[in-house]
């Protein structure tokens, strides 16, 4: 919808606006226009129009309600009239006794509901990250005086946005090597296909399926343990799975036989997957909004190479003791010092914002108190109106389905990422087979330093990304007054598809043509560099667009990435063999382009469709 202001410059409040300009408006664009003029809050001002305010007619407006107007779809309308609807309608709203605008010096009895979204910081699909004119403001702000905190934090000790920063990095710690111990101990299984394949008689690449296998169970865990963070909380969730999946990391290091060995690595995956589907939603509870792009870029960091990690570890152990079971040993190693991190820093960052500070459960201090929380028996004791039943849970994962936006930019990210997890499980096949089978005939050590070459990819990814991805949404609200839309996050992803298609050419290129290993560094640290840009982005976005469901999105997104990962292992090298690795990868190359397509059209109209289908409740 556009609407077209007056021929002449005019001045509404603290609104100065040029004549002549023609702007895009959304749904509340009355709403957004009084809080133009007024500043912040409105009821602190004259809640009136200014003596001399212009009048002018804005058409062609959205079905939408300011007020207690019902404005029809393209109506025409008095902007003096909606103004001051608008103005009656945030009284309204602010004046709501069981809602409480905590301003930076007023402190809350405890007996209201602190409002995390206040009307003053929603715009429309986006939010409103800073504020220049500070003076009376209700929003509490971060310590440089513009930024907002979102979701607006409560007095109370116990709320996780309150919790200190040493507190809250040695969580991020926590659930970054969670993540991290899931892919690791799943790619760890394609450095010793070679060893079991001569051990059991079989093919490699039919050993290789134990990983495939591997993938798409860690696919399936993610819809089991995603709704679990909602209905026994984040902290018991990560606990019991990583727990479990340490059990199924020892029996696949003393597995007898190639049968066991597969139904052992299926259950693993199950379990181990949580690390990588729950975590972003404990990013979500203890950062606030304009910090949880670089906290997701931390996570990302180790998240992200933890498939190159594991691979070439155990090449790196398997070259010097031969033995396969080394590799996995290896894992298990991993998995309990996750387990171990669990229990010394990890605690429940599950914070029901609905309830004021005084109804809120009492959290104990001290390691014990910790212990109830991580076991679940305090969630137990408190789960009645504070967590969600098991119905409600996974009527969640499924409303997520109904929003297309998630699923383009899934689909998206499923064909991005398939190669990379292809790429990956199928090295030892690639590069560790004789030369004259058509391999580089490379040790297990050498195939071990090959893998630091996509890690140099995913560093340079979060170095360039930490500081690009701010530098967007510092450019995105200086230029849109304040606000921020999730929108703005793709922009990444264009960029990043560039070196993704180049590497997987170049890949291509040098294993049809046998060309020097450089090619192959080259072409895989470039596609790892856009792996990373892509994931924090893809992350980054669908955790800003759909605030309330962060555990749900994450598991979804995991869903899609394995799902993506699993085919692909079954396919990659035959089809290599088969057309020539130029062709296969060229493809690859090709399908990625494609993908911005879905990319472009969220871009695009992701803004009116997430108002459309609304938020996930």
């Amino acid at each position: 919808m556009w609407w077209r202001t007056p021929e002449t410059r005019f001045e509404l409040g603290a609104l100065d606006w040029p004549g002549r300009r023609k702007s895009r408006g959304p749904p509340e664009v009355l709403n957004r226009l009084a809080k133009l003029a007024f500043g912040f809050p409105v009821t602190q001002r004259e809640a009136t129009l200014p003596h001399g305010a212009p009048d002018f007619a804005i058409s062609e407006l959205p079905a939408c309600t300011v007020g207690g107007i019902n404005v029809p779809q393209h109506s025409t309308c008095k902007a003096r009239d909606l103004a001051s609807a608008a103005i009656h309608d945030f009284k309204a709203i602010m004046e709501k006794p069981e809602v409480e605008h905590i301003s930076n010096d007023e402190k809350s009895d405890g007996s209201r509901v602190v409002d995390k979204f206040p009307p003053e910081a929603r715009a429309e699909a986006g939010v409103l990250l800073q504020v220049e004119c500070t003076e009376g403001t209700s929003l509490r702000l971060a310590e440089d005086g513009h930024t907002v905190l979102l979701p607006q934090p409560t007095d109370d000790p116990n709320d996780p946005l309150n919790w200190s920063s040493r507190k809250k990095h040695l969580i991020l710690l926590v659930v970054a090597w969670a993540a991290l111990t899931s892919d690791f101990t799943s790619a760890a299984g394609s450095a010793p296909v070679i060893l079991q394949a001569a051990e059991w008689h079989k093919s490699p690449n039919s050993v290789n399926h134990n990983n495939s296998i591997n993938v798409l169970m860690m696919a399936i865990g993610g819809l089991i343990w995603v709704p679990m963070t909602s209905i026994i909380g984040r902290a018991p969730t990560l606990f019991w799975s990583t727990f479990l999946g340490l059990i199924f990391s020892i029996l696949s290091s003393v597995s007898t036989n190639f049968e066991m060995f597969m139904g052992v690595r299926a259950i693993q995956g199950l379990f181990l997957t949580s690390g990588q589907t729950i975590t972003i939603a404990f990013i979500k509870d203890i950062f606030f909004f304009h910090e949880r792009a670089r906290k997701i870029g931390l996570w990302a960091l180790m998240y992200i190479t933890s498939p190159y990690w594991g691979p070439l570890l155990a090449n790196f152990v398997i070259g010097e003791t031969h033995q396969w079971q080394d590799a996995f040993w290896l894992g298990v190693g991993v998995n309990g010092i996750s387990l171990l991190l669990i229990l010394a820093f990890l605690d429940e960052t599950w914070y029901n914002r609905d309830l004021p500070s005084s109804a809120q459960p009492s959290r104990g201090q001290g390691f014990f108190s910790r212990l109830l929380r991580l076991t679940g028996l305090w969630q137990i004791k408190h789960h009645s109106g504070y967590f969600e039943s098991v119905y409600d849970a996974y009527k969640r994962v499924l409303l997520i389905l109904s929003k297309p936006v998630i699923l383009l930019v899934l689909a998206a990210y499923f064909l991005c990422f398939a190669w990379a997890i292809g790429v990956n499980i199928s090295t030892a096949i690639l590069f560790g087979l004789p030369q004259a089978m058509g391999g580089y005939g490379y040790s297990f050590t050498q195939l071990g330093y090959l893998h630091f070459a996509p890690i140099v990819g995913v560093f340079l990814g979060e170095i360039f990304g930490h500081f690009f991805n701010d530098h967007l949404t510092r450019r995105y609200v200086r230029k849109h007054n304040g606000v921020f839309e999730p929108e703005a996050r793709l922009m990444t992803i264009y960029i990043s598809a560039v070196p993704m298609i180049a590497g997987l050419v170049l890949m291509g290129q040098a294993l049809h043509k046998h060309l020097s290993v450089a090619a192959i560094v080259v072409g895989w640290g470039m596609h790892a560099f856009g792996i990373m840009l892509t994931s924090v982005a893809v992350a980054s976005y669908l955790l800003d667009a759909y605030p309330s469901a962060p555990a749900e999105v994450c598991g979804l997104t995991n869903v899609f990435r394995a799902l993506s990962g699993f085919s692909v292992g079954y396919y990659q090298q035959p089809w290599g063999a088969k057309v020539g690795y130029d062709v296969s990868f060229g493809t690859q190359a090709c399908i990625v382009a494609a993908s911005m397509i879905l990319i472009a059209i969220v871009h695009r109209f992701g803004h009116q469709l997430r108002l459309k289908f609304g938020q996930v409740r």
